[in-house]
């Protein structure tokens, strides 16, 4: 049997699966690894976008097939297309991924103020979206 991978923050062991807890923990204990793990969450689909377009980039089509299987193809190709629509340099740590996904398809300079926007504003992904259309459109 092969050994499952995880990674530890302190008394707690994040598995693909699940998390497992050694001991009992402070509460002051949680807040690094419920930091973390939410981090993971948000962070999760920029690295997979990322790590699909620099693989593509390296090995072409064979990287694309060793990717198959593991996420929906549709979800992979959201991911990678969203990362290579949206420059590193234009994404915003407080905004999710959808936020960046509504304005994937504007040109970097526009992507930039309205996520920047979005972000002063506290608007919603859907409020982003519509936002985006408009300017798309030229409304």
């Amino acid at each position: 049997m092969s050994q499952r991978p995880k990674i530890s923050v302190g008394p707690f062991h994040f598995f693909s699966t699940g998390i497992r807890i050694s001991g009992k923990p402070s509460m002051e204990d949680w807040n690094g690894p419920l930091q973390f793990a939410i981090w993971c969450q948000r962070a999760g689909p920029w690295w997979i976008g990322d790590l699909i377009n620099a693989g593509e980039d390296g090995f072409g089509e064979a990287f694309s097939q060793m990717c198959e299987g593991m996420v929906s193809t549709e979800m992979l190709s959201r991911y990678a297309s969203v990362a290579r629509r949206v420059p590193f340099e234009n994404r915003h740590p407080n905004l999710s991924w959808s936020a960046h996904a509504a304005v994937a398809r504007l040109a970097p300079p526009e992507q930039r103020k309205l996520l920047a926007a979005a972000n002063r504003e506290g608007w919603t992904s859907e409020e982003l979206r519509v936002k985006a259309r408009e300017l798309k459109s030229g409304k």
